[in-house]
């Protein structure tokens, strides 16, 4: 697989998820706090939005990147994969514990289809 393919899918992914975090976090709290506490809710809304430009660095980095040599994209393949397990265990040892969060293993689906994309893309990079 081109890594050029494998980046630019990642990126696109990780660019549109930023731009709906940044839009519509009001939105998206409701179905991941479980609180009717008006502060607790705030505070995740607010977190969303902070965390928004850092999914959209990741996005636009891997989507700028695409042209690079081998080398440079395997090894921002390989720093998006350490990140995501990264991610992997925080979302399924410390969220799925946590009775404040609504999570469930259906959000993280779309994550993990872009490690296995990741994953493939650096094991089969041409």
């Amino acid at each position: 697989m081109k890594t050029k393919i494998s980046l630019s899918i990642i990126g696109s992914y990780n660019t549109f998820v930023a731009i709906i975090m940044m839009f519509f976090s009001g939105q998206m709290v409701g179905s991941i706090v479980n609180s009717d506490i008006t502060e607790v809710v705030k505070m995740c809304e607010i977190m969303h939005y902070g965390l928004a430009p850092a999914i959209l660095i990741i996005g636009l980095m891997l989507i700028l990147c695409r042209n690079a040599s081998l080398e440079i994209a395997k090894n921002l393949l390989l720093a998006y994969i350490i990140g995501t397990l990264v991610l992997m265990y925080v979302f399924l040892c410390v969220m799925s514990n946590e009775p404040l969060m609504n999570f469930n293993i259906y959000t993280i689906i779309p994550d993990i289809l872009m490690l296995i994309i990741a994953i493939f893309g650096y094991i089969k990079a041409k």
